[in-house]
């Protein structure tokens, strides 16, 4: 009986090896600038996205008195209503000024972070940015044990050449991001 349950130890420990993944470190931004980041940002692709669904997204962040950073995201939906998400945004690492984190209000529909008693910072991470036309932004929430992986391709207008979206996707593929589910996101005909 103990051989049996030795065996059925050393093969369950031999099955689950490697299958307990964690989310991918990919190097960040150098010579990152949070002031050349605020200003608005049009969501031209994004990947995994469940918070917001809609068209004509758009992300301003701005600096306020208190010292955060108040991000605020519009969408449009399918029935014309326009919709406001609310949170905050700061620094996730003093040695890493690119490595961000983000606080999204009570009430926001948060399908995509992991089920806590408190809301707490997700993380948002600027891959690369020239700060002027295309910033490429990724994030990674662990649930249970597997990653679940968001990444946002952004442009200060409503629109982006092919070869810089190219390029981003790249960096995506680089580090062993599966872009399949890519989405674009529609920024025709918005307020």
């Amino acid at each position: 009986m103990q051989g049996r349950l030795l065996m059925l130890l050393v093969f369950s420990i031999c099955f689950t090896r490697g299958s307990f993944k964690s989310c991918p470190k990919i190097p960040v931004q150098k010579n990152f600038t949070l002031s050349e980041f605020l200003g608005t940002w049009f969501e031209i692709e994004s990947l995994n996205t469940n918070l917001v669904k809609g068209d004509c997204i758009a992300h301003t962040f701005s600096q306020s008195a208190d010292n955060w950073i108040h991000v605020n995201t519009t969408e449009k939906r399918d029935n014309g209503k326009r919709i406001l998400y609310i949170g905050k945004l700061s620094p996730a690492n003093v040695k890493e000024d690119a490595k961000l984190q983000i606080l999204l209000s009570e009430g926001v529909y948060l399908d995509f972070v992991p089920y806590q008693d408190q809301l707490t910072f997700i993380p948002y991470d600027v891959l690369a940015t020239d700060f002027r036309s295309y910033s490429l932004v990724y994030s990674c929430t662990q649930r249970y044990f597997t990653p679940t992986i968001y990444a946002w391709i952004l442009s200060r207008g409503s629109q982006l050449d092919e070869n810089t979206i190219k390029a981003l996707e790249d960096i995506l593929k680089a580090n062993d991001i599966n872009i399949d589910k890519m989405q674009q996101i529609n920024q025709k005909d918005c307020p």
